[in-house]
């Protein structure tokens, strides 16, 4: 059989995805051209939970930030398939802590720098300078990220590449207090793409991200309160999917040899009543 698989996004977040979030239930929305998916989403304390529907069968997906993993449960089937999350892909929760600035923590083994308070984009920031290992030579990044939101304002890298962020405030979505931020990603050539992206300025987390005019994440009727945490494990009585092809293998095996015993009894038996006609 064929494990369906789609990816919902888990959305990007402030400049070190540092989540305050607690718990809260939305409607997902992704758009990817002219191809629409829906999803019931489940947020509790940065692990997320998807519900969906994909060719008729009823699939969840989730996050395990906490253990570092990603799962897709097949409902119908009772299968399910597990994914190692990077530390790079991992997402940092803060529901209980105050914002910190340092960029280090969106990078695995760098090394951060702070330089000074500086205006950027009319904006209050911190500037900061990092350093990556990259192939035996350091690769650099500079940025700076507002004071107020923590999110990055301007990003200098060392190959010319870089971002721009303007934050708009004062916004409101889906009856939610929310900031806008139009993202300029640019290239060591000149080229430059366009994001955009409205951050719940209770949540602190993007509610809705828009690339390339046909590419669109939204999290619409978004309720606060009480999630399970049953709702982040594999339920019982599901498989693993990779040993369900295994599985599958020795009931085919096992099929094999009933239907093989049958065929020899029925032989056996139509032996007996030859020689007894005899």
């Amino acid at each position: 059989m064929k494990f369906l698989l789609i990816t919902f996004t888990l959305f990007g977040f402030s400049s070190f995805a540092q989540l305050h979030a607690s718990a809260f239930t939305a409607d997902a929305v992704q758009i990817r051209g002219v191809n629409i998916s829906h999803a019931k989403m489940y947020w509790l304390d940065g692990d997320v939970r998807f519900e969906y529907t994909e060719d008729g069968i009823s699939m969840t997906q989730i996050f395990d930030n906490k253990n570092h993993k990603t799962i897709w449960l097949d409902n119908e089937n009772k299968y399910y398939l597990i994914k190692e999350i990077s530390e790079a892909e991992k997402v940092i929760t803060g529901a209980n802590n105050k914002k910190n600035s340092d960029p280090c923590k969106q990078f695995v083994n760098a090394d951060c720098v702070y330089l000074k308070k500086a205006k950027m984009n009319g904006r209050e920031a911190e500037k900061w300078l990092i350093t990556l290992g990259n192939d035996g030579s350091d690769f650099h990044i500079i940025q700076w990220i507002d004071i107020k939101y923590k999110n990055i304002l301007r990003q200098e890298n060392s190959d010319g590449t870089g971002l721009s962020v303007e934050i708009k405030d004062d916004q409101e979505m889906n009856d939610r207090k929310v900031r806008k931020l139009t993202m300029v990603a640019f290239s060591s050539t000149g080229e430059q793409k366009q994001g955009t992206q409205w951050y719940d300025n209770e949540l602190d987390i993007v509610v809705k991200q828009e690339y390339q005019n046909n590419i669109v994440d939204e999290l619409r009727n978004i309720k606060l309160g009480e999630v399970s945490k049953k709702l982040f494990v594999v339920p019982k009585g599901y498989t693993l999917f990779e040993n369900s092809l295994e599985l599958e293998t020795q009931q085919i095996e096992q099929q094999q040899i009933e239907q093989q015993q049958i065929e020899q009894q029925q032989v056996e038996t139509a032996t007996v009543k030859v020689a007894d006609k005899n």
